[in-house]
């Protein structure tokens, strides 16, 4: 008689990393492609799935002391709000939840190291950040002129997202690029879907 099959035991869900919701977290790893359109401010984009289909969209604000943009997601309803600080070259934006930019919704700050960079360093510190930025809670490093960036946390060189360029040709001369954002199981994807943007932000001055 056959001995009877070893009981398997059960792969240990990823662990979640939500910063601006829970319900952006998903179990499995995921790609986005995140374009920039063409628009009356320049700086909208459409985030698509794998299948093509359009699931966020970010609208930039046309008449706006600061620069600022929303994340919508697929129902048009806000996420966040991205906004630049007035930082000298772009180095600083901040994010809050929804549409609001009251300092109790801060949800995020991201912080260039420098103004001219050519390995790129972008901090991240959360609201909630106990040691004032001094240390951060992620860090985006690589090189965007080369077209690739990860995202870690802290210290550690573990990527839980990696960003990549795309250019063609027609595209770069009209400034619509298009980033592929690849986001690790459990990370909240409207946080790294944020990133990219402003990645693309800090590099395109207008």
């Amino acid at each position: 008689m056959d001995a009877p099959a070893p009981a398997t035991t059960p792969a240990p869900a990823p662990a979640v990393t939500a910063v601006v919701d829970a319900r952006f977290c998903g179990l499995e790893a995921t790609a986005f492609a995140v374009t920039k359109t063409i628009s009356l401010t320049g700086r909208d984009f459409t985030v698509t799935d794998a299948a093509g289909a359009a699931v966020m969209q970010v609208e930039a604000a046309v008449f706006a002391l600061l620069r600022k943009s929303l994340l919508l997601d697929a129902a048009r309803r806000p996420v966040l709000t991205m906004q630049d600080s007035g930082y000298f070259m772009d180095t600083r934006w901040e994010v809050f939840r929804g549409d609001s930019t009251s300092r109790r919704n801060l949800l995020f700050a991201a912080v260039k190291s420098s103004a001219f960079q050519i390995r790129t360093k972008i901090y991240v510190f959360l609201a909630g950040n106990a040691a004032g930025e001094e240390a951060p809670d992620f860090v985006i490093r690589g090189s965007y002129c080369d077209g690739a960036c990860t995202v870690c946390r802290g210290t550690s060189d573990a990527a839980i997202a990696q960003i990549t360029r795309q250019n063609t040709a027609g595209g770069a001369l009209l400034g619509r690029h298009t980033y592929t954002a690849r986001i690790s199981p459990g990370i909240d994807r409207a946080f790294i879907l944020a990133l990219t943007v402003i990645l693309d932000e800090m590099h395109h001055h207008r």
